[in-house]
This record gives structure tokens, C-alpha cells and sequence, in this order.
């Protein structure tokens, strides 16, 4: 019976690892502020029908890369803070993009039809892309959603992190990252504080 149950054992084990392998974050180290943009002109599935790439949708005064998924509560918490600075922001030549970097095969909600549904539902403005296989996920060092990266008109990278420091309820932001480091690529200013931790849901990627 010992025998059998450590054979078992080692098969649940050896199954459990290869799914984490599977559906793991990107494992990238994160691109650090003061990078240049990376894979601007690999071009990605709209998940609205066509393809562009970051360097299609680039701003003239910067250009905001969010890591999005359909699925992820922290996502859903953070949607109409993003889509109205996304909006605040148009108007001053800063572009928003948002990525789908997860295994749609796996995770159906996350597929381009899924994309699709909650783009379509949600009214999105902005363009989604669906970054198969996560290799841009995997070229920014990303790993959550949300996981914003900015960029400034010279397309180099500004901020990395989260949106805001009160993920649960937008009544209790004290510090707004995002806005802050926007407001500063647009004055042509060093943003205040380049890196913080992105908060959110790992990003499931397939192989």
C-alpha cells in the first residue's frame, strides 16, 4: 500500500507541476524605468478584429500599456478608474492600450471572443490586444492585472506598477501613481515615483 500510494503521489505531483509550469506568470524580470520601449512593432490580434502594434497606437506624448484581463476581480475594481483617465488624457495626445497576455485556450473568458465580449459590453475606447503566447507580457517583465507600464514620448519607460495605492474602493486613493506619473510625462517632468508594486492577478500564460 506505502509503494502505491508514494507511485500516487508522485504522479499528482509531477501533474500539479506541469500545470504551474503551464499557467504560470510571465518570469521575466520587470523592465525598469528608463528602458526603452520593447517589441513596439510585433503586431498583435485587436480582439475588435484587426492587428496593430504598440508603435501603431503610440501617443505623441506618451503611451500607457495596461495588462488587462477578463476575469480578474481586481481588474473589474479598477476598469472605470482606467477608462476615465484613459479619457481625461486623450486630449493631450497620451495613448492607453490595454494587453490580454493569458491563456484564452485554458481560460475561455480570456480568449480574443472573450476579448471581444467585454470590450464590446464595457464600451471600451481603447484598443486590446491579445498578446498570444505572452510574449510581450514576457518582453515588459509583466506578471499581474492590472500592471501598468508608461512611456513618454520618446517611448521610454516613465512608470512601472499599479494604478493607485487603494485597489478595493477609489474613495480611499491617497497616492494616484498612474495620474501622477501621467500629469508629469505630459509637463515634460520627471514623474515622482517611477516604480511601485503592481497589484492585481498573476497572469496565467500558456506555453
Amino acid at each position: 500500500m506505502t509503494t502505491l500510494f508514494a507511485k500516487r503521489f508522485s504522479s499528482l505531483l509531477a501533474l500539479a507541476l506541469i500545470g504551474a509550469l503551464a499557467f504560470s506568470p510571465a518570469r521575466a524580470q520587470e523592465l525598469p524605468p528608463g528602458s526603452q520601449m520593447p517589441a513596439q512593432d510585433v503586431r498583435l490580434d485587436k480582439a475588435t478584429g484587426g492587428s496593430a502594434s504598440l508603435s501603431d497606437l503610440a501617443g505623441e506624448q506618451g503611451t500607457a500599456v495596461v495588462f488587462w484581463s477578463n476575469r480578474c476581480p481586481w481588474v473589474d475594481k479598477y476598469e472605470g478608474r482606467l477608462m476615465e483617465l484613459a479619457s481625461s488624457f486623450s486630449d493631450q495626445s497620451v495613448s492607453f492600450v490595454l494587453v490580454n497576455s493569458n491563456d484564452g485556450s485554458a481560460f475561455p473568458k480570456e480568449s480574443k471572443s472573450g476579448s471581444r465580449k467585454r470590450a464590446e459590453s464595457a464600451g471600451y475606447e481603447i484598443p486590446y490586444l491579445m498578446d498570444k503566447n505572452a510574449k510581450l507580457a514576457e518582453a515588459l517583465g509583466a506578471a499581474r492585472t492590472p500592471h501598468v507600464f508608461l512611456f513618454d514620448g520618446d517611448r521610454t519607460l516613465a512608470y512601472v506598477g499599479t494604478i493607485d495605492d487603494s485597489p478595493g474602493d477609489p474613495g480611499n486613493v491617497s497616492n494616484a501613481y498612474l495620474k501622477n506619473a501621467l500629469n508629469a510625462v505630459v509637463a515634460g517632468e520627471s514623474v515622482p515615483k517611477a516604480h511601485t508594486k503592481a497589484f492585481g492577478c498573476t497572469i496565467k500564460a500558456g506555453n
